[in-house]
């Protein structure tokens, strides 16, 4: 899979709001099977944000996106509607 001319996003979605990380290349991960992993921490470090912060904004989702010129691919995306920090 060539995922050199391809830009991946976080989405981060809010009942009010949606804000995008922008994943840099070296975050992008092609694992054996040929999909695409991108460390949701490690790009939330490189925002100056943590997972705890996502909870503080009641996230309802993060979505990582694959948009290749204007064309926009959900590769996955995470409800935060069930989930609890544990601390």
């Amino acid at each position: 899979m060539q995922i050199k001319h391809k830009k991946f996003i976080y989405v981060i979605e809010t009942e009010t709001e949606s804000k995008e990380l922008c994943i840099e290349e070296d975050e992008v991960i092609e694992n054996a099977d040929g999909e695409i992993d991108i460390p949701l921490d490690s790009v939330l470090s490189k925002h100056k944000m943590k997972l705890e912060d996502l909870f503080e904004m009641k996230v309802a989702t993060v979505s990582l996106v694959e948009q290749e010129c204007s064309d926009r691919k959900l590769i996955r995306s995470i409800s935060f509607k069930n989930l609890r920090l544990n601390k």
